[in-house]
This record gives C-alpha cells, structure tokens and sequence, in this order.
C-alpha cells in the first residue's frame, strides 16, 4: 500500500464488509455487513431500501503489478470505475433508534464506535445467509476481477464517463445525482456521467430489468472466500 502511495493514516473503516478472509477469526454465523449514516443514510430510508433489496458496492480501480518486491501501479493502465461487492438485505437495525443487535456483529464500526455518530442517523445492513435467486451464493461477497464489471466506459479520459447496459433506459430519473452526459447509443447502451461525487448512494430502483441484470452479475461473477 506504502508503495502505491497509500498513507499509512487513513480514516477508512471496513466497512462493506465482504470478504470472510479480510480477518483472520470470525464467528462461525457471520454474514456481510453494511453501515450506513447521516444524509446517506437518509437517502436510503426515504427510498425505503430494506430487506430483500440488493447493494453493489463500486469504486476506484488502476492495474498495479509488483516490481523488486513493490508494488507499483502500471504508468498505462487506465483509472476505472468498477463493482467490487454485493449484498442482499436480510435485516435492518437501526443503531441510533437503539435496535439490539447480534452479538457477533458488535465488532462493525458503525456498532462498536456508534457514538462517534452522535445525533446523526446510523443503519447496519445484514445480509442474506444465501441469494435469494441462486442459493449456492452467500447473500454477500466481493468479486473477482472481471471485465462485464467495469462501469468505466473503454478508452475513456474519465473513469466517472460511464457505459451501462441497455435495461438502464429510461432510468435516468432513479440515478440520485444530476445528470452531466446521458446518449442512448444505437446499440443500446447508455453513456452517463454524473456532475460530481455527491452522496454515496448514486442509483436506486426496482426496475425488474435492472434487478435481473444485478442478479446475473452476482451468479455469474467469481467471488473471494
């Protein structure tokens, strides 16, 4: 990580928190977990995201490679924006309204360090103990690298220039950020970009096309132990 640029001060949390081999012990009844505060938390309440509702979890990717025992991030690799994760909502509890909660679960940070949210709204999502529509999968899990993962539209200047599958017509209303670029393209693909980061929360919907297109990715994507 020093390597790469990475401070070794940082104020990331794990949190989603995905991958059973991040930690070396856990209980035998663990599951994925998501917390989520304040306005953020807020976007997802009022749009009533609860159980059986699906996260995918994106971010900022570049290909690294290992030099002398360091790594090093790959000078023509391009920056893209790519789904790293998934979880399907089992419960809800809402740390704040003073909801108890699993023993096995207190470790969280937006649990164990819930005072740090003061008065602000503080939510942890549990997932499912298998998905619902292929339950050989675990509720939860991050992918694997592949490629029908990535967001980032090929060649881009800009990992925020999206190209997205067609069943996103006509959903440019359930995106929470302004829109900058929206071109529907005669294969049917969309190109998007979004004026900025804003709230974490960047698309929600119960499209059924969209929620088919979510669940193949997560049946059809490797996932780590």
């Amino acid at each position: 990580m020093k390597g790469l640029g990475i401070n070794l001060y940082s104020e990331a949390h794990l949190d989603p928190d995905l991958q059973k081999s991040i930690k070396k012990e856990r209980p035998e009844n663990w599951r994925g977990l998501f917390g989520q505060s304040g306005t953020s938390q807020g976007t997802l309440y009022n749009r009533n995201v609860g159980k059986g509702d699906i996260f995918l979890f994106f971010g900022w990717f570049k290909k690294a490679e290992k030099k002398n025992g360091v790594w090093k991030y790959c000078a023509t690799a391009p920056n893209v924006h790519a789904i790293f994760g998934y979880l399907e909502v089992d419960e809800v509890l809402d740390i704040k309204g003073g909801d108890s909660v699993p023993s096995w679960t207190k470790y969280h940070p937006h649990i164990s360090k819930k005072r740090e949210y003061g008065k602000k709204r503080n939510t942890v999502y549990i997932a499912t103990r298998n998905f619902s529509t292929d339950i050989e999968r675990p509720g939860w899990g991050t992918f694997i690298y592949d490629e029908k993962l990535i967001l980032t539209k090929p060649n881009s200047t800009s990992k925020s220039f999206w190209e997205i599958a067609p069943c996103f017509k006509g959903e440019r209303n359930q995106f929470t950020h302004n829109i900058k670029i929206w071109n529907e393209l005669s294969n049917g693909r969309i190109e998007m970009q979004t004026y900025g980061r804003g709230d974490q929360e960047i698309y929600i919907s119960s499209n059924p096309e969209v929620v088919s297109w979510a669940e193949d990715l997560i049946s059809t994507c490797k996932i780590y132990e």
